[in-house]
């Protein structure tokens, strides 16, 4: 770009100065928004397609819908029993449900309608939380990229198609819709609430993503070892509340049968298929049946592979917590690093992630891209990494694999594991490699959330 030599901010220029840009700077400038437009098209007819298809009906879809049918028809105490009947008839699926008792209410509403008309609502909502997080998301960043209108254009244009290509996004439309797109909005409120120093309003973000999803309550747990007391108690406080008023209107017994179905489910190993996550590489060390992993197999050594891995993560975790008290940054950049960390290492923790779980890495993948112009070539070259191994978290790919292809040795089921935990594992490399570029980054955030860009 063409500065002026006196100009002391080669930052400086403002939107309004895009008219008197060289021809070939506006020319990029143009490009890069046509690029945006494309993408942002693309996304919409992907999401409207997704909706349209009746894909899911038996799936994921079928957990919730009849969720809230047992809510609206009085079941509620059997909504841990996906094969009892409802209101005398037979249930749309049999598949367990894992959210909070109180968060089965927010599935009543489905059953006013027909399967069919219902997947279509759950999976428009669904799309709906996805396309607000990425505004947010993206209004939220901005303010850390140059202000300069080539800049600009160029981080909109490269997050519009990172979002347009990250599978995770995609994958609750073939399973008939999710609850994670309002995990990852949730989570983004929190982010936001945490940074400007909101302790309940942050708590209260975080309740309600552990509400849909149980899995992700390591995010809060992680995100208090960080931070001060003033977060510590409004968490406990808005976490005990929540409970002891969902308890007092549904009674203890239910909440007992959810906790035992937490306790089974996390000791209930998921083969690689259907789980993303780090440590299904230590099951590739145990004998093979229908090309997976048998659960409990192998003798003691890929549980003390997988119990190794977890420490060196747990270790990452700290080390990196350690470093960043290094870092000289105001207290809301702080917040914001800390969150990112608290939410990063939720996923990386955990045992069974499944595909659409992945979603929630695109905050921290978001920051990364933010980043790229001040980033090397090896570091971007890791990042487009990440989203070209995300690719195969597609789970008609993974299905169509699964099908059509047989594992029969560990090499091979150990190949495959490294797929599909790829994501998590380059996004840990990154941290791992690029933790100084990461700090470096995060001092250009802005102490308010949705800034604008410096000299806009």
């Amino acid at each position: 770009m063409q500065q002026d030599p006196a100009d002391p901010n080669p930052d400086s220029m403002t939107a309004q100065s895009a008219l008197t840009l060289p021809d070939s700077e506006a020319a990029q400038i143009q490009t890069w928004r046509a690029i945006t437009v494309a993408a942002c098209v693309g996304i919409a007819l992907v999401a409207i397609t997704g909706i349209l298809v009746p894909a899911g009906l038996s799936w994921d879809f079928a957990n919730f819908y009849d969720t809230g049918r047992r809510a609206a028809t009085g079941q509620l105490m059997n909504i841990y029993n996906p094969t009892t009947t409802i209101a005398g008839q037979a249930p749309q699926g049999g598949m367990a449900f894992w959210g909070a008792p109180i968060s089965a209410w927010f599935y009543a509403p489905l059953s006013v309608f027909s399967p069919e008309v219902a997947l279509i609502l759950f999976k428009l909502g669904g799309s709906l939380a996805y396309a607000g997080g990425l505004v947010l998301l993206y209004r939220h960043l901005r303010g850390t990229v140059s202000s300069s209108p080539l800049d600009q254009a160029r981080f909109a244009a490269v997050f519009s198609l990172a979002a347009l290509v990250y599978q995770p996004f995609w994958t609750m439309y073939r399973v008939g819709g999710q609850t994670t797109p309002f995990v990852f909005l949730f989570l983004l409120f929190a982010l936001v609430a945490h940074q400007r120093n909101q302790p309940i309003a942050t708590a209260l973000g975080l309740l309600a993503a552990v509400l849909f999803k149980p899995a992700f309550l390591i995010a809060p747990v992680l995100l208090v070892l960080l931070s001060d007391r003033r977060l510590f108690f409004a968490i406990a406080g808005v976490f005990g509340a929540a409970g002891l008023l969902s308890i007092l209107l549904f009674g203890w017994p239910l909440h007992r049968e959810f906790i035992d179905v937490l306790l089974r489910g996390s000791q209930r190993p998921s083969p690689w298929f259907f789980n993303s996550s780090l440590y299904i590489l230590a099951d590739a060390f145990r004998p093979i049946q229908g090309s997976a992993p048998i659960p409990g197999a192998g003798g003691p050594l890929p549980d003390l592979l997988r119990t190794a891995l977890k420490v060196a993560v747990l270790g990452v975790f700290i080390w990196l917590a350690l470093r960043s008290r290094k870092q000289e940054w105001n207290p809301p950049q702080r917040r914001h690093f800390n969150f990112l960390l608290a939410t990063s290492f939720c996923l990386l923790l955990s045992q069974v992630v499944w595909e659409h779980y992945l979603a929630v890495l695109f905050l921290p993948l978001a920051c990364l891209i933010a980043a790229g112009p001040q980033l090397p070539r090896p570091a971007r070259r890791l990042l487009a990494a990440i989203f070209v191994v995300a690719l195969f978290q597609n789970l008609i790919f993974v299905m169509f694999f699964r099908s059509h292809v047989t594992i029969e040795t560990n090499a091979a089921l150990l190949a495959v594991s490294l797929v599909k935990s790829g994501t998590l594992l380059l996004y840990l490399l990154w941290l791992v490699w690029y933790k100084d570029l990461f700090f470096a980054w995060q001092a250009r955030v802005p102490g308010t959330p949705f800034a604008a860009p410096d000299g806009a």
